[in-house]
């Protein structure tokens, strides 16, 4: 029981600090957050939201309210679980790593609210170091009635009485990092018969800028992840890491990285692996 009170008294001084701070100015290069946008999602279909962070300070903590813009009524989705396993804050003392649907909430009320999500995480020692990368992974599934034509992009928003959207560094005030929506749609194609084989196409136009067009195949269902490397064999961008039905697809890229900065001119490749498939393919951008 004590132990529970103290838990909760170090989360209440938490969100209070970050509530009075929130508007500091990042003393360094603006930090990021990024969150991919939801689009397009089909019923009756388990989902994966990946939320990234770059940050040139090491953090203490960190607060993302998340919302998805729509109505309670139209929103056929649960929650299966937030989970910080193999991402940069896998390290942190307390994270709301949680497998139930209470951390859907729209106010301090507690009212369940499938639109809104909150994600934390507290380094009580240690500190996520500075870099940039994966913090966390939302795992949920739509239902039925779930509406697959519909727009479904993922915003930040307050969720009071204080939960905004900021960074906790270890040296200095808090500060509310620049937020990007920024996902990419994949496509459908139209065609008049499923594909029969795996294929991955060069994309177009090539060479680009600063945007291009990449089309795939996929004979039957799967689990499908596309990425994009530097001519070092960094990666650069994740373009598609998500179950996909069987069909013509298209991705574009925007020729911007996984913290939304534009990439420099040059040779890149994207690769994509799905089931025992995998091919990759050389493409140029000019600036």
């Amino acid at each position: 029981m004590k132990r529970n009170l103290t838990l909760v008294f170090l989360l209440s001084i938490f969100c209070l600090i970050s509530f009075n701070f929130a508007l500091a100015q990042d003393p360094g290069v603006r930090d990021t957050c990024r969150v991919e946008r939801l689009e397009k999602v089909r019923p009756n279909t388990p989902v994966v939201l990946n939320v990234y962070i770059f940050n040139d300070e090491a953090l203490g903590a960190f607060t993302i309210p998340l919302v998805f813009p729509d109505t309670v009524s139209n929103m056929d989705i649960a929650l299966d679980s937030v989970s910080f396993v193999g991402t940069r804050a896998a390290s942190a003392t307390l994270t709301n790593d949680r497998s139930d649907t209470t951390s859907w909430k729209e106010d301090s009320t507690n009212v369940v609210n499938k639109n809104r999500l909150l994600i934390w995480a507290v380094w009580f020692s240690g500190d996520l170091a500075p870099g940039s990368g994966l913090v966390a992974k939302v795992y949920f599934r739509t239902g039925l009635t779930w509406d697959s034509t519909q727009y479904v992009p993922v915003d930040s928003v307050l969720i009071p009485p204080g939960n905004v959207l900021d960074f906790v560094p270890v040296v200095g005030p808090t500060f509310t990092p620049i937020f990007l929506k920024g996902a990419l749609e994949v496509k459908e194609v139209n065609t008049p018969s499923i594909p029969t084989v795996f294929s991955l196409s060069q994309n177009y136009p090539n060479p680009f800028n600063p945007k291009t067009l990449i089309r795939f195949t996929l004979p039957k269902d799967s689990w499908v992840n596309m990425e994009v490397y530097n001519i070092l064999g960094q990666k650069v961008k994740t373009l598609v890491n998500e179950k996909l039905t069987a069909g013509v697809k298209e991705v574009e890229w925007d020729s911007k990285d996984d913290n939304g900065l534009e990439v420099a001119s040059g040779i890149y490749f994207y690769r994509i692996k799905a089931d025992d498939f995998s091919d990759i393919k050389k493409m140029v951008m000019l600036k």
